[in-house]
């Protein structure tokens, strides 16, 4: 696939800690600035089990749609070695920071309000806004900046944009995120979105954050499955992490969709169903010798 080049601006009317249509479009591409890969490869490479930084990053249930999904193709794209089978090109920190949130939003689900305690519905809400959107708005240095420990920042963009092995990802466990995506994302009629917004309780259980936010309030059996879809996802992550351990056992079909679920349900399916539409003309067969 061609690398289109990108301004650096982010899609009309994105800003940080707002959600916006444009950013939760189906089907839609991702092309990342040099800026947005500078900030997200040393936000790889950032320790997320700091404190304070992991109360923040709960505080905005991880990134915005966009460096969310961002976050996922700079670490499988740029990070060349690992553990497990399967090396590197893996979503390992990816993996740790969506247990971490799924833990947080099923626990805050599962328990009712109080005094010191949000409703249970304001959990899917974010308070902070997204950290990447808050360093790449700040005051730039003209001229080319290096990225972590000097790393080329425009050879690491052009090799991140190609999205080579997250299509891969993508496109391997299609068969097993397929039927659990957010059906709202998967619709392309306005009006398909708003009958499942307000249909049947098990329908909207699948719905991703953001859908089940614009779809009002939850009841508690509503509550209850998302919940259960939570935590199932969260079992399956777990198993994903292991397995890209030097210990750990190898992760199945559906430990291996696990991310892309959570990441789906945290920030809109808008890249996994991108990447999987785009098919790959087969290459014209030679020409027959006519003797």
């Amino acid at each position: 696939m061609p690398i289109t080049r990108h301004n650096g601006t982010h899609p009309q009317g994105a800003r940080a800690g707002v959600l916006t249509p444009q950013s939760l479009l189906p089907r839609s591409g991702l092309v990342l600035s040099a800026e947005e890969v500078r900030q997200l490869w040393s936000f790889v490479h950032g320790d997320i089990m700091n404190g304070g930084l992991r109360r923040y990053l709960r505080g905005s249930l991880g990134l915005c749609p966009r460096h969310a999904w961002g976050h996922a193709v700079v670490e499988i794209e740029l990070w060349q070695a690992g553990a497990g089978l399967r090396g590197g090109h893996q979503p390992f920190d990816v993996c740790i920071l969506l247990e971490d949130l799924l833990n947080y939003v099923s626990l805050g689900l599962d328990r009712g309000s109080g005094v010191f305690r949000r409703h249970p519905e304001n959990i899917l809400r974010s308070l902070n806004p997204c950290r990447i959107c808050k360093e790449v708005a700040g005051p730039a240095t003209p001229g080319l900046r290096m990225g972590y420990a000097n790393s080329n920042t425009a050879a690491l963009t052009d090799e991140a944009n190609l999205l080579d092995y997250t299509r891969r990802w993508c496109t391997e466990t299609a068969d097993e995120w397929g039927s659990r995506a957010c059906p709202a994302c998967t619709a392309k009629d306005p009006q398909t979105v708003k009958d499942l917004s307000n249909g049947e309780v098990g329908g909207r259980s699948l719905l991703c954050r953001h859908h089940l936010l614009a779809a009002g309030t939850m009841n508690l059996e509503l509550r209850c499955l998302v919940v259960q879809r939570l935590v199932e996802i969260r079992r399956r992550l777990l198993r994903l992490i292991d397995s890209m351990t030097d210990t750990g056992a190898p992760a199945t079909a559906a430990d291996n969709a696990s991310w892309i679920e959570a990441l789906g349900w945290f920030a809109g399916w808008s890249l996994p169903l991108y990447l999987t539409e785009i098919t790959i003309p087969p290459s014209p067969s030679p020409a027959k010798d006519p003797r």
